[in-house]
């Protein structure tokens, strides 16, 4: 019989295929999976500094959207720093 704690959420089609897919291949349990990557997940927010955590979705307002949106349309050549981020 495990012991612990049962704990329920809904999670996309998407990430129920990649975890299937991956317990499969592995011969792994889901529940080991699951408690592992929690594990890393919340020592990681216990040991890097809280700005270097980049969260996987980002709430934007109206007027930020529409910048981005002008932004990315824009024909304006990318900032040196741009550039060099990605090596040109």
């Amino acid at each position: 019989m495990a012991t612990g704690t049962q704990v329920s959420a809904y999670i996309s089609e998407e990430t129920k295929a990649q975890i299937d897919a991956y317990v499969k291949s592995r011969g792994v349990k889901k529940a080991f999976l699951i408690e592992e990557a929690l594990q890393h997940h919340l020592q990681a927010l216990r040991e890097l500094p809280e700005d270097i955590i980049i969260p996987t979705r980002l709430v934007l307002s109206d007027e930020a959207i529409k910048q981005l949106s002008e932004r990315i349309t824009s024909a304006e050549p990318p900032t040196d720093a741009l550039s060099a981020l990605f090596g040109n």
